[in-house]
């Protein structure tokens, strides 16, 4: 196994799992992913107690019993270990909970939570679906109960608990852009604090842009995905613009539907996001681009949680893609690297070949011949060559005897000299030679018969001085 992953064990499920990190960073788990969803949760379910009323706390503790009950029951019916300590299901239930009004029933919101805890063991349970459980169980029940789901209570006004709502319903935001072009009189405080018709969680902007700053910097929510899907939607948003005053459209965007909501807490869900970073860029902005191109021309209210399940779908090939993408642009930049200017090298290099240079030497190859073998195929070609007459041969006859005898004559002069040399030389050499003297014994007599005549030899010559 490699230094950049990690197994953890399950010890509920009892297998093991590999997550994949960067080197040298710290590894989050998913349960502390989620608790710090259920944190950032938990103040916009606050804020929508303090706006909408104490149904919207039942409305999240219905969705959250019926969450955790469901998975008991499915692990039971699969076989599995009930984890207690799976926060998933918890944050799943308020985050079903919190894309609905107010004003909602109670059956639709367990028969959500219900759809949503079986997509999950569906695809095999945690770690192993494909598409978000939570969207999934919103897009079912707006396709089933649109009156239901995109009509919210008037603002100020709070539901009953119990029976009848008591209080007017209104269309939301999303739907005066959508279907009218137009947008109510909001202040920007009241945008900004949530204080709009729409979902009890999905309004408060300032709290979801501030959740989702404190996600990142506690590495639990994927910058990549969420900056990339967001600034490609703003960027078309800009582009075209529902109002000539750009900043009130993207205001007002943003504060409609599940758009911002769906970017902090369902698009980057760790469990249905690429692996590698290319992948999700790539994811961050297909979501941003369908998304604006769903909301601005499709004209559906709540088409982002379908905008979500297509990029879904398509993130399991979404690294794959990306890898090809990577190497196909490795291998054409490596080609132009090495290729660029080909043609105009080979033109420049026959053209130097083709010109003469002062260093060029001119060769002469002849090929060698040789009469006495036979050529490769075993054909004798027969030689006609011109005959010369008897006066002609007798004078080159001549010639080359007497030729020959001056060479011979030559050589053998030469030979002479050369053993004269070799005579005189020897001679020399003998004569240099001295013959070796010999000592004769000095005797007493002679000593005294040759000492006498030196001494007289030098009275003389004392004397001729």
């Amino acid at each position: 196994m490699s230094d950049n992953t990690i197994e953890l064990l399950d010890k509920f499920d009892s297998d093991t799992r590999t997550y994949e990190t960067a080197a040298g960073k710290k590894q989050r788990k998913s349960k502390s992913i989620y608790g710090d969803q259920l944190i950032c949760l938990a103040a916009l379910l606050g804020m929508s107690v303090w706006q909408s009323g104490l149904r919207a706390l039942i409305i999240a503790l219905g969705s959250v019993i019926v969450c955790i009950l469901s998975d008991m029951i499915f692990c039971r019916m699969t076989h599995k270990t009930y984890n207690p300590r799976d926060l998933s299901t918890i944050a799943a239930g308020i985050c079903i909970a919190l894309m609905m009004p107010a004003s909602v029933h109670y059956g639709i919101v367990a028969g959500g939570a219900l759809l949503a805890i079986a997509v999950k063991h569906i695809f095999g349970g945690k770690d192993n679906y494909i598409f978000n459980p939570t969207c999934v169980a919103i897009a079912f029940l707006i396709i089933c109960f649109p009156n239901d789901m995109l009509m919210y209570p008037a603002v100020g006004s709070k539901p009953e608990i119990w029976g009848d709502v008591g209080v007017p319903l209104v269309s939301g935001v999303e739907f005066y852009l959508l279907k009218l072009g137009t947008a109510p009189a909001v202040s920007f405080q009241n945008i900004m604090l949530g204080i709009t018709a729409g979902p009890m969680g999905t309004t408060q902007i300032l709290i979801i842009a501030v959740c989702g700053i404190c996600l990142m910097m506690r590495r639990s929510l994927s910058p990549l995905v969420t900056l990339a899907g967001l600034g490609s939607y703003c960027a078309l948003t800009a582009l075209f613009p529902v109002f000539s005053n750009i900043g009130d459209t993207l205001l007002l965007e943003l504060s409609g539907g599940y758009l911002l909501f769906g970017f902090v807490f369902l698009a980057a869900d760790p469990q249905t996001l690429p692996k590698s970073p290319a992948g999700k860029i790539v994811c961050g902005l297909v979501i941003g681009i369908v998304g604006c191109l769903f909301r601005h021309f499709g004209k559906v209210e709540g088409s982002f949680i379908f905008v979500i399940l297509i990029a879904n779908a398509l993130s399991l090939q979404l690294d794959e893609l990306c890898a090809a993408v990577v190497s196909g642009i490795k291998s054409a930049a490596s080609y132009m690297r090495g290729n660029l200017g080909r043609y105009e090298k080979l033109r420049d290099e026959a053209e130097n070949e083709r010109k003469p240079k002062l260093t060029d030497t001119m060769e002469i190859i002849v090929p060698p011949t040789n009469y006495n073998m036979p050529p490769i195929d075993n054909k004798v070609i027969k030689i006609n060559r011109k005959k010369s007459n008897i006066i002609t041969r007798y004078a080159d006859n001549m010639r080359i005897k007497r030729r020959k005898d001056e060479l011979i004559r030559k050589k053998e002069i030469r030979e002479g000299e050369g053993n004269y040399m070799k005579a005189m030389r020897g001679m020399m050499n003998r004569t240099r030679e001295a013959a070796p003297r010999t000592e004769e014994p000095k005797t007493g007599i002679l000593h005294i018969i040759k000492q006498p005549k030196k001494r007289s030899q030098q009275k003389n010559n004392k004397q001729g001085q």
